[in-house]
């Protein structure tokens, strides 16, 4: 039997702050969005030959972060010491966020300056009372602070079984899966999480599909690449864990993909956070949003780690038999869909299909009318020893029910 599951979560999100100097857009705004100066080295207020009105958000982040672990403090939730301590709520700032967000600069700022933030739980049991703190600290935040969510922003969740991590029997079956199901668990998200900057798809950017395709000039079938993924052997079981985790990364970085598995391979095994990050969610602070992910994420990773291994691979062999054919943003999509009829994850076994066949019934009833059908990918760079091609993006259908 497998032991207790662990999660832990990254919310990010944009505040609205006021500078210094700065005339208040809206005096009636109750939230916080005035944040006091703080007695520290790097607090902007030790620098009186600047403009603190004109300066970036991002020198308030130290006053912003400290503020909110206040606040979560207050009611009643440990904070950690440090970013790097998993044993409590952290708040640290992240610039990678931007509010406007890129591409669309028209966004209304409200006349508020705004800066990133991400908040990190700390590892946590899978219960019920760990995912009802979720849905209070994001009905805390909202109540305290001006927030917003935008198109720069990502819910990431950690799954893992505490400090002992995942066996690399599971862990190659999680990877095949993924890959396998990777444009069913695609259709829950909007196509802006499709592949962008800190989240590429895995069948489109993987290590694996990359060398192959500059070698043969087309990429590997699925049936390929997940009979690589669970035949590949080595003498060493790290070792084994080093060769996994390279094939399904995009480069050289977990974090360049919709999963993360930097934290199983050869050199982190002793990291603190031996877990596997799924990285694909679109930000948000609705609680209940964030949870059913959450159930759905850690319910996909039982089941296959508690699936029989004949009866798993039956089930991937199912699904690559019935895909006759692979979206590519070629420009041939449509024609191949009007021959061949939609792939799999639009038609014949969709993610509330699959969702139904894992026992995840909840999430399956939550989900039915949240589908995405997704016509072509977003941008992705292919590179080949002949040519680089870039494909193209259209507008997805609104999500319909299954």
């Amino acid at each position: 039997m497998n032991q207790p599951f662990t999660f832990g979560i990254e919310l990010e999100m944009m505040v609205a702050l006021v500078r210094e100097g700065q005339q208040h857009p809206d005096p009636t705004e109750s939230r916080i969005v005035v944040f006091p100066a703080r007695d520290d080295i790097i607090d902007i207020s030790r620098n009186k030959s600047i403009d603190k009105s004109q300066i970036s958000a991002t020198y308030y982040l130290n006053r912003v972060a400290a503020e909110f672990s206040r606040i979560i403090r207050e009611a009643g939730f440990t904070v950690a010491e440090d970013s790097a301590d998993s044993s409590g709520w952290a708040v640290i700032g992240d610039t990678s966020l931007c509010h406007p967000p890129h591409g669309d600069r028209d966004a209304d700022t409200e006349g508020y300056a705004w800066c990133g933030v991400e908040i990190k739980t700390p590892a946590l049991p899978f219960t019920t009372e760990s995912l009802q703190a979720v849905r209070d600290v994001c009905t805390l935040v909202q109540k305290h602070f001006k927030i917003l969510v935008n198109t720069s922003c990502g819910l990431h969740v950690h799954v893992g079984h505490g400090k002992s991590g995942f066996s690399t029997y599971n862990i190659a079956k999680i990877m095949a899966f993924i890959y396998t199901f990777e444009p069913q668990i695609s259709t829950l998200h909007p196509i802006h999480r499709y592949t962008h900057e800190h989240g590429k798809t895995m069948r489109d950017t993987c290590n694996y599909t990359q060398q192959f395709q500059r070698t043969y000039g087309e990429r590997p079938s699925t049936l390929m690449t997940i009979t690589k993924i669970l035949t590949l052997t080595r003498h060493e079981d790290k070792a084994l864990r080093t060769e996994l985790a390279h094939l399904v990364t995009t480069k050289g970085n977990g974090k360049n993909g919709s999963y993360n598995f930097n934290g199983i391979t050869f050199l982190q095994l002793d990291f603190p956070k031996p877990t596997i990050e799924f990285r694909q969610h679109e930000g948000t602070m609705d609680g209940e949003r964030i949870t059913q992910w959450i159930k759905l994420v850690v319910g996909m990773v039982s089941f296959i780690e508690n699936e029989e291994f004949g009866t798993f691979v039956d089930l991937l062999m199912i699904a690559t038999d019935k895909e006759k054919w692979k979206k590519l943003g070629d420009g041939q999509d449509a024609q191949k869909e009007a021959e061949m009829g939609p792939i799999p994850a639009d038609g014949a076994l969709t993610i509330i299909d699959l969702l139904r066949h894992i026992g995840l019934n909840e999430q399956a009833d939550y989900y039915h009318d949240k589908v995405w059908k997704h016509h072509i990918p977003m941008v992705i760079s292919v590179s080949t020893d002949k040519e680089q091609q870039r494909l193209q993006v259209e507008v997805p259908e609104r999500p319909q029910s299954r």
